[in-house]
């Protein structure tokens, strides 16, 4: 039976805490849970719906923003200023709110649109690299980079060296930048310069599509970037890269430099092609030292057309880009050095070249341009199949084959670096690659130094001259012949007749003349010749080496057996024994620091020197050129004067041994930056000139005789591109006048004497090759000991007044020796210097005599209508100046008393005359003017200074 159910007992009522239901049922704090959840949970979720960890996870995130709103709030509560009102009031919590907010919106979009235009851009198709065209035309249009021109050709090249009346003496000639090329030259380009400009078949079908560039290869640059950060840096720039580089004229390596070549090299495929572009970068790229251009290369380096070389031998002037020391070290494989032979650097930059060959090579082999056959045997891996290349034998691509006056015009030019429109540009590049015509003016004569070189020659062949060598060298052959027998050597003759052909082969003639303003007038630089291993300089000699034997531009050391060697004797390294030249120079400084007087005596007296430890003697004699005798004896007293004029060696010795004089000396030479021995300057008077110096500098010191002031001499007179100049030698500091014979009293002294040497001295020998010498020439002569060099210094103008025609004075210097050494004379500076010098000064000055009297002979026909158009008249005047020119007063020539075209232009205005009309045939009173001029001796007496 069911029991009864027990009455439960009532319980407890549960009545909430008044201030827990406040807070549940708080209006803000249900707002705040109610923002909260609306922040967290989207209308999308609520409709959807959510699974249970989505859930959870959001009511989490939603509880603590409620909370965190919550202490927000209570805080401003309790903060009475305010001044937590916002939790960015902190500037640093501002960024941070931003950044959180809009970095991940923006990576998204970015990210998005980056990746669109990327394949945007890279699409195959027509539109390409459509971006970076665009971006790049968008800087072009708005930034200030300079404008591209209508026409490639624009920037072609050409450079003309001009003589002082324009005349060419060499020419670089325009070239055209962006002439079609054969295609193997194109091939070979790309294979070693970039293989992603152009497509190829032979690429896979990814390179084609994605890999060929516009212009700018950004994969290229960021593996340049990547390289460089990892420490070795190399280039990263394409062809057209390059190209831009060389229309804007950018030398420094800068980044904005490169940004802007990066936009030019976009706009010059966008405007000109691929194929323009390309051909204009392999006419005009640099291939080796001074070469630029492919066709330049296939000539200097091969002797052949473009068209005609092999692939092996394009890839092989590529491998030269950029670095021209493989060029370098390739000839020098070429030339017969192994591998071992060469430098450390060198070794490199042969195995750089030989490696960017094969990499050539085999890029084309394996897209099937070259043979199997060709390939291997092509292939580059010991100096042997460097020199089966096929390079042809040169000394300089820029220098080889010129003639000394453009040789030494292109060496003065590359010398230096020009500013041309802001740039930087050197010599080479203005001479070979400059854009628009460069013209080079110089101060040379090209018709005269051809004249020059013939007059040479002539006298070189003379039956006098060969009599000379003849008999000077009498006594001295066998001396010659016993040095190549006691060393075990064969000489190169076998007696005398053989010995003077040998050493008539090797005379060597060198002439360099300048103006008063220090341009080159002339140069003759000397001869080629074959110098074999065996130096012919004997060990024993005492003097210092001849000038040719130390004038050559390369210093590689001993020449190879049967090595052709340029010898250019009066080039600006080239140095000479000044001899005897240097007593003008003493005599002067003896004024100057002795107050010395032109007419105080000296004895003629041997003085002892200590001579150089280096020669094994301990004191050395000074003698002169000729014996003491009944007219010369020893201790005869001469005035400085006679000194010069006789050429006395004792007395410039003596003299030289004061020290004042000495220092005052050597002081103007170190002002004027004279290259000479300090050591050797002891010795000088004696040697006479025992110390060689440099050769351009001395004719530089003689030619500050005219007016006092040194000018270094120089070939070029201006440059200018296009018509604008770009040099001025006389804005150069380097050709500044510097003061050097600056006492004029002393100097119009000085050259009175230099004329007396010429007038009747050791220079006078030139009397019978130029009989109007007189007062004209003055300088000084020079012969080395046993006469194997003589020398002569000499200024000249056809007019006696030479200060009103400066324009028309030269100094020139001519120097006469052997390439062979030993012991060979060349006969006395008499003998042959001052006899060239004659036969020069004779032409010059006919020359300007015929240009006086055609001009004043047309002056006359315009003037007198009787004179015009009689024909005997002209005779007469003929049969006047002829009889003035060569005809008698007595026992002396009429010549003598009249000195220079400006006395006889004085004579042909009387004969003109048309008051006397001398030139209708009066012989009578043409009588009375020759007796005039035989009168005025007294114009030519010593004591009579010419105008200098």
């Amino acid at each position: 039976m069911d029991k009864p159910k027990q009455p439960t007992p009532p319980q407890p009522e549960n009545k909430p805490d008044a201030q827990a239901e406040k807070k549940i049922f708080d209006p803000r704090e249900q707002a705040i849970k109610y923002k909260a959840y609306r922040h967290i949970f989207s209308d999308k979720d609520v409709k959807k719906g959510l699974d249970e960890k989505a859930i959870i996870r959001k009511i989490k995130k939603s509880k603590s923003l409620s909370g965190r709103y919550r202490q927000y709030l209570e805080m401003r509560e309790d903060d009475k200023r305010g001044s937590h009102a916002y939790p960015w009031q902190n500037p640093f919590n501002r960024v941070l709110f931003w950044s959180a907010y809009w970095l991940p919106r923006f990576l998204k979009w970015g990210t998005l649109l980056s990746l669109a235009l990327f394949i945007l851009n890279y699409l195959p198709g027509p539109t390409q690299h459509i971006v970076e065209v665009l971006i790049a035309r968008s800087i072009y249009d708005t930034a200030p980079i300079e404008r591209l021109p209508d026409d490639l050709e624009t920037y072609a090249h050409s450079a003309d060296i001009k003589d002082s009346r324009g005349a060419i003496i060499k020419s670089y000639g325009k070239r055209k930048v962006t002439q079609q090329l054969p295609a193997s030259a194109q091939k070979a380009l790309l294979a070693c310069e970039d293989h992603y400009f152009m497509p190829h078949p032979g690429n896979t079908w990814y390179e084609n599509l994605f890999l060929i560039h516009p212009g700018v290869s950004w994969l290229n640059l960021v593996g340049a970037v990547k390289d460089t950060l990892q420490g070795d840096p190399r280039g990263a720039s394409t062809i057209v890269m390059q190209n831009a580089k060389k229309i804007l004229g950018n030398e420094k390596r800068t980044i904005a430099n490169k940004l802007e070549e990066i936009i030019i090299a976009y706009m010059m495929v966008a405007k000109f092609g691929k194929e323009k572009n390309l051909n204009f970068y392999i006419n005009t790229v640099p291939v080796g030292a001074n070469i630029y251009g492919f066709p330049a290369a296939a000539t200097n380096y091969f002797k052949k057309d473009l068209a005609a070389l092999n692939m092996q031998q394009l890839v092989t002037i590529g491998s030269f880009i950029p670095n021209h020391n493989r060029q370098v070290a390739f000839y020098e494989i070429v030339n017969g050095k192994n591998f071992t032979e060469l430098s450390p650097a060198l070794q490199s930059h042969a195995k750089s070249a030989i490696n960017k060959i094969n990499l050539a090579l085999t890029h084309l082999w394996k897209r099937h341009e070259i043979p199997d056959d060709q390939y291997r045997s092509w292939l580059l891996n010991d100096e042997e199949s460097i020199r089966r290349i096929g390079f042809r034998d040169f000394r300089s691509p820029l220098y080889g084959e010129e003639e000394w006056t453009s040789w030494n015009v292109i060496k003065e030019v590359s010398s230096r670096t020009y500013t041309i429109n802001g740039r930087e540009v050197s010599g080479s590049q203005l001479l070979l690659d400059e854009k628009g015509a460069v013209s080079i003016e110089t101060g040379t004569d090209l018709a005269l130094i051809e004249k020059m070189k013939g007059i040479i020659g002539e006298f070189l062949e003379s039956t006098y001259f060969k009599d000379i060598l003849s008999a000077s060298n009498q006594e001295t052959w066998q001396r010659d012949k016993e040095r190549y027998t006691s060393r075990g050597l064969t000489p190169p003759y076998t007696d005398f007749n053989s010995f003077l052909e040998y050493l008539q082969r090797n005379i060597n003639v060198g002439l360099l003349a300048v103006n008063q303003k220090g341009e080159i007038v002339a140069y003759v630089g000397g001869k080629e010749f074959l110098q074999t291993r065996n130096n012919e300089k004997d060990e024993d000699e005492d003097e210092a080496p001849e000038p040719n034997e130390t004038a050559t531009d390369n210093n590689t050391g001993k020449s190879d057996k049967h090595e052709s060697v340029i010898i250019d004797i009066m080039n600006r390294k080239a140095k000479i024994t000044p001899s005897s030249t240097m007593k003008p120079i003493i005599a002067y400084y003896s004024m100057v620091a002795n107050n010395t007087k032109m007419s105080d005596r000296f004895a003629d007296k041997p003085i002892e020197y200590k001579y150089v430890a280096s020669t094994g003697r301990q004191t050395w004699l000074p003698r002169n050129w000729y014996n003491y005798d009944a007219n010369r004896p020893m201790g005869r007293e001469y005035n400085l004067l006679e000194a010069q004029v006789i050429s006395i060696n004792t007395i410039f010795a003596r003299l030289y041994t004061n020290p004042l004089l000495r220092n005052a000396m050597l002081l103007g030479f170190d002002q004027v930056g004279l290259d000479y021995s300090k050591e050797d300057a002891k010795y000088w008077p004696f040697g006479i000139g025992s110390s060689a110096v440099s050769v351009q500098q001395w004719l530089g010191i003689y030619n500050a005789f005219l007016d006092g002031q040194y000018r270094d001499p120089s070939f070029v007179r201006r440059i200018q591109i296009n018509g604008k100049t770009v040099y001025d030698r006389d804005q150069d500091e380097q050709y500044a006048n510097i003061p050097l014979f600056d006492s004029k009293k002393e100097r119009e002294a000085e050259m009175n004497a230099l004329y007396e040497v010429c007038n009747r001295g050791t220079g006078s020998a030139m009397k019978t090759e130029f009989k109007h010498h007189k007062n004209l020439v003055s300088g000084k002569t020079g012969t080395a000991p046993m006469n194997k060099s003589a020398l002569f210094i000499s200024h000249f103008n056809p007019y006696r007044d030479r200060k009103t025609h400066m324009d028309r004075t030269i100094t020139m210097l001519i120097s006469v020796t052997t390439n062979t050494g030993g012991f060979k004379s060349v006969g006395t500076s008499g003998n042959a210097p001052a006899k060239i010098a004659g036969r020069i000064y004779n032409h010059l000055f006919q020359q300007e005599m015929q240009e006086m009297m055609d001009k004043n002979i047309d002056k006359a026909k315009r003037e007198d209508t009787h004179f015009r158009n009689n024909q005997v008249y002209w005779a007469n005047v003929n049969r006047y100046m002829d009889t003035l020119m060569t005809g008698k007063c007595g026992n002396s020539l009429i010549a003598d008393n009249i000195i220079g075209v400006d006395d006889y232009g004085e004579a042909l205005v009387q004969i003109l005359n048309s008051n006397t009309k001398i030139y209708t045939g009066r012989d009578d009173v043409f009588a009375q003017l020759v007796q005039y001029y035989c009168d005025q001796e007294k114009m030519v007496r010593m004591d009579s200074a010419p105008a200098n």
